[in-house]
């Protein structure tokens, strides 16, 4: 994975202008971020709050899909998915999501050698494809493109599969970091095998989830199906908000931040 540094330190201006949603959705990603912040270390919290110096981490959350506005940030599109063929085991070499999570854990793993600049655009890779690794159908298939080739009706509008897992049910169904968060029913014990790092696990789990994904009565999608698939939606949400506090935790509670 090669990392454009200038040119993707340059995009971070991009973040004061309005952009459009992808993955998770702009509401996705911050409540997976939210959710982080409700079980991050004190520690951890501000070490991250001072690497991204000013940023929200609504913001920082959805940071790579801001930025893919600019061509010059093209190079990072396969960052956000990974594409297995249907029955397929094998994760595939290459830049994606999985290859790409995996580098930047090993990357951080010798964090105190890296320039803050560096440390920084790590992190914001974290925030952001550890939510896009628990949207099942960025785990999906290539022969529709993750959904996104199966056109559907919501509720009478013109959609996706893709677009109706980023963004629709959760709008539709008012899904918050309140409803997220009561969805946590772990128990002690349970909640440290959550928190286990394993990008291949995490990408297993959401894979699971496509068998009901694609469980479409017909193209035109109603409530059975919105309230068959919302608590997964609330379930994957808070698994990646708590993996992705564990990986802070991880990795930043001991962080020296460089002037």
């Amino acid at each position: 994975m090669k990392h454009k540094l200038i040119t993707v330190m340059l995009a971070m201006a991009l973040l004061a202008n309005p952009y459009q949603s992808f993955a998770w959705g702009h509401k996705g990603h911050a409540i997976v971020a939210e959710v982080a912040f409700q079980y991050i270390d004190a520690a951890t919290k501000a070490n991250v709050m001072k690497l991204l110096d000013g940023m929200s981490i609504e913001d920082a959350a959805n940071w790579m899909d801001a930025i893919k506005s600019d061509q010059a940030n093209d190079y990072m599109k396969p960052y956000h998915y990974i594409d297995i063929e249907k029955g397929g085991k094998e994760m595939p070499a290459g830049d994606n999501i999985v290859t790409t999570l995996q580098k930047t854990l090993k990357d951080l793993d010798n964090i105190n050698t890296l320039p803050k600049e560096e440390v920084k655009l790590r992190l914001l890779f974290l925030m952001h494809l550890i939510g896009d690794l628990h949207q099942p159908l960025h785990v999906g298939y290539p022969g529709d493109k993750g959904g996104n080739m199966v056109q559907l009706s919501f509720l009478g509008r013109g959609s996706n599969l893709h677009a109706v897992w980023d963004t629709e049910i959760i709008e539709y169904k008012g899904i918050n970091i309140a409803s997220v968060l009561k969805t946590n029913r772990y128990t002690p014990a349970q909640l440290a095998t959550v928190k286990k790092i394993d990008v291949i696990a995490w990408a297993a789990q959401s894979r699971s989830h496509l068998k009901d994904v694609y469980k479409l009565p017909s193209a035109k999608i109603y409530d059975q199906y919105v309230d068959a698939n919302a608590p997964v939606i609330e379930a994957q949400l808070l698994d990646a908000g708590i993996r992705l506090a564990a990986v802070l935790d991880h990795y930043f509670k001991d962080y020296g931040v460089k002037a």
